[in-house]
């Protein structure tokens, strides 16, 4: 008989800040034919997930794809309707592979994934999971102890999710082989590192994954360093190491070792002083000619952000900047009132600040001709999130003498030069282009672009860790408590 493989998705990266909620409906749930269509061939780790299940000659079955854009904790009613799937479907396979985010906190668990894989684990002793994880995962024992192979994306831009999924497949493999017997040690590193300061294609976080990967060359099955998602509020959020070796514990807490030390010798690299939105506006009018991407790094959906903020675009406007296309600015009273005024209307709008914040915002003044409406249906062709729909509901586009803005009912981050396209907006005929992104849209806009800058803000997705409210953050952490010790 063939290998019964179940094949899933059950992705949310939580910001336990975000006052954007995450309900059932919020996770796109699909399963079957339906699923294997959307994510097949995807830029997602499921589409290599899906790869090696067919290598294997498996018996394929896809119980549930879900997955929603960070937000706050996810509601337990979506939690225990999606776990209940899953559960149910663990009596009915020989082994899964799941594409997981790894940084999930529902309202009533602040470990979910690792809630998750106990309760299939309950269900189905011993069952062998492999999972593939986001690289900004808040890896706990407890998910460790549940899962018996983890690997993790290598990019930041996560360009390499696929081949993370294909990995997770392979090493299935070869635990259902009995070719490997895994050991998975967890090495905590007690920093929150700057999201940004992740980028693989540098310093110093290319120095880990040159390490990690040394540690594989030598004979380690697997290694991957978690830089974490920081902008949970959880006991185990931070940086991790995971390393997993056959049947030495010994070998691959040696491995975690090493590599956990050298990133907590490189600590003070994974921080940064941000720079006041004035001063980044001085820089922007010095910019060389050509487009300049202003990316707005406080208020990106993909961290959680409500994607309403509008301090950027009313920051270049009292900066004097123009040829800006701005947006999308999620705004659903303001796109309503468009669509009411219809194409060629003038309209006179108090844009964005909506959602609730603990900081004070003021909304933008915007008076302008609407000149397009539409809705904001597309499918992500750039590097990152190949093959996402994305739907932004009605859409409007607001011209301004110094100002296009682009206003949407749903969130979308700036992954995509479609987003402008999708409505007859060229980015390269404007001057600044500001979006709202920490690094993702920078392999699709940046070959476009004449230069970038970060722009930060007050918001629910800031570098600025400080500003938040911790409560159950485990402290001492890095850089809130500069102890020499790890």
């Amino acid at each position: 008989m063939p290998l019964r493989l179940m094949v899933a998705m059950f992705k949310h990266e939580t910001n336990t800040f975000s006052p954007v909620p995450t309900r059932w409906e919020d996770f796109s749930p699909c399963e079957g034919d339906a699923a294997y269509r959307l994510y097949r061939h995807s830029g997602y780790a499921m589409s290599g997930l899906l790869d090696e299940a067919e290598a294997m000659g498996a018996d394929v079955f896809i119980p549930l794809a879900a997955r929603a854009l960070p937000s706050a904790p996810v509601a337990r009613d979506a939690f225990e309707r999606l776990s209940g799937i899953f559960c149910a479907a663990a009596r009915e396979c020989d082994a899964m592979l799941l594409d997981l985010h790894g940084a999930m906190v529902a309202e009533h668990h602040e470990d979910g994934e690792g809630e998750l894989l106990a309760r299939i684990r309950h269900v189905r002793p011993g069952l062998p999971i492999g999972a593939a994880l986001d690289s900004h995962a808040n890896i706990t024992d407890r998910f460790v102890a549940n899962c018996s192979v983890m690997p993790g994306y290598r990019s930041y831009p996560h360009l390499d999710m696929p081949e993370t999924g294909r990995r997770a497949g392979r090493l299935l493999r070869e635990v259902l082989e009995g070719r490997l017997d895994p050991v998975t040690v967890r090495h905590a590193v007690p920093m929150l590192p700057d999201m940004v300061r992740g980028l693989t294609d540098r310093e110093p976080m290319s120095r880990l994954i040159a390490a990690a990967a040394a540690e594989e060359a030598a004979g380690l099955p697997c290694c991957t360093v978690f830089t974490g998602f920081p902008l949970a509020d959880t006991r185990d959020t931070g940086m991790t190491v995971l390393a997993t070796a056959h049947g030495d514990r010994a070998v691959a807490e040696a491995a975690a070792r090493r590599v956990g030390e050298l990133a907590w010798s490189l600590r003070e690299e994974f921080t940064q002083t941000l720079e006041p939105i004035e001063e980044t506006m001085a820089r922007a009018r010095a910019m060389p000619p050509g487009m300049i991407v202003l990316a707005d790094q406080s208020d990106n959906c993909h961290s959680g952000g409500p994607m309403d903020d509008v301090t950027v675009i009313q920051a270049a406007l009292d900066a004097g900047l123009d040829g800006i296309l701005a947006g999308p600015v999620r705004d659903p009273a303001a796109v309503a009132a468009c669509c009411e005024a219809g194409i060629g209307a003038t309209v006179s709008l108090q844009v964005g600040a909506w959602t609730p914040s603990p900081w004070p915002r003021r909304k933008l003044a915007v008076r302008g001709t609407i000149t397009r409406l539409g809705i904001g249906r597309f499918t992500v062709e750039g590097p990152v999130f190949t093959g996402m729909p994305v739907d932004l509901g009605r859409c409007a586009v607001i011209e301004t003498p110094r100002l296009t803005l682009v206003l949407s009912e749903g969130r979308v981050e700036g992954l995509d030069p479609l987003q402008y396209r999708h409505f007859g907006l060229e980015p390269t005929r404007f001057r600044h282009v500001i979006l709202k992104s920490k690094t993702n849209h920078r392999p699709a806009f940046l070959p476009l672009a004449a230069g970038e800058l970060a722009c930060h803000a007050p918001g629910v997705a800031s570098l600025d860790l400080r500003a938040f409210p911790w409560k159950r953050l485990r402290r001492p952490i890095f850089p809130f408590d500069r102890s020499n010790d790890a």
